[in-house]
């Protein structure tokens, strides 16, 4: 059964999710910047194709990944189509490609190997850095917009990373795993690979 979403759980969602599983200290984005990259290249991408998505769409579209992940967690089944538009929708649909298993089949194979994502408790584990990451992005869009107004972000992460991200429009991904044994299992090299603590 579907538990429908009013306007106020889907703006209170970010501060009971920041509560449950906190935040990325001032200063150690670097520490997250394998999956903030993914996360803010796709967005960006997205605002390249049209730029009538801005960063309120942005919001949005954390607001209902957070509702999603929540979901997952305590098994529920959000239902906030009524607050879908096509500019949050294709934003939405870019950030859960980016860490979700259950949207992307490509991360679920690997993180299933490595995680049980049929128990709660695996899933708070696996989404506690997609959760830190969204909730600095969204802070990231609040400061930006006041600073430039509703397309500041963008502009902000065009000049910032605009170089890094290709002008395609293939949604990247990341994951963390648990541990460096982990990569071994899956039969990958991790002489190359920072194990974040």
């Amino acid at each position: 059964m579907k538990k429908h979403v009013d306007y106020y759980k889907l703006e209170r969602i970010s501060s009971r999710m920041a509560k449950e599983f906190g935040t990325i200290p001032k200063g150690d984005e670097e520490e997250y910047s394998f999956l903030l990259y993914p996360m803010e290249g796709n967005l960006l991408k997205l605002h390249r194709k049209d730029s009538l998505r801005n960063g309120r769409h942005a919001i949005d579209a954390i607001h209902m990944c957070l509702l999603k992940i929540d979901g997952y967690i305590n098994g529920i089944e959000y239902d906030y189509d009524r607050f879908v538009t096509d500019e949050n929708k294709a934003f939405l649909e870019g950030l859960l490609a980016s860490f979700d298993p259950f949207t992307n089949q490509e991360i679920f194979t690997i993180a299933n190997k490595t995680y049980d994502l049929n128990t709660s408790g695996d899933l708070k584990k696996y989404f506690e850095t997609p959760v830190k990451c969204l909730l600095r992005i969204e802070k990231s869009i609040e400061l930006w917009t006041k600073e430039f107004g509703v397309n500041g972000y963008f502009k902000f992460i065009e000049e910032q990373m605009g170089h890094l991200v290709k002008k395609d429009e293939k949604m990247n991904y990341a994951l963390m795993l648990k541990s460096k044994d982990d990569f071994e299992k899956l039969g990958i090299d991790t002489s190359e690979i920072p194990v974040q603590r």
